[in-house]
């Protein structure tokens, strides 16, 4: 019944999407203590999290296309893979009718 019960050892996550509208509302030179009152965070995570943005903002469009990609050789293994259970098919109903 310690810290626990009052939430002190129990640190709080925040969504991705609450990180990028305080990282944007600092890269826009809002002040900074205007964000944290908005959204309730500390300003250490408000630096942290613009710094994130500015670093690895560009990510965001590399990701896209990675996914798309791995979804394309994800369709591409899956009908080379069809493609050869019909082959085997073919030769199975080629030997059945005697050609």
């Amino acid at each position: 019944m310690g810290n626990q019960d009052k939430g002190l050892d129990m640190k709080k996550t925040h969504s991705p999407g609450l990180k990028f509208k305080v990282a944007l509302a600092a890269l826009t030179g809002q002040p900074i203590i205007d964000i944290c009152k908005q959204y309730e965070v500390a300003e250490s995570l408000v630096h942290k999290w613009r710094k994130e943005l500015r670093e690895r903002g560009s990510d965001v469009f590399s990701q896209k296309r990675q996914v798309k990609d791995t979804a394309k050789e994800v369709e591409t293994a899956k009908l080379y893979q069809r493609i050869g259970e019909l082959s085997t098919q073919v030769e199975f109903l080629k030997k059945v009718v005697g050609e």
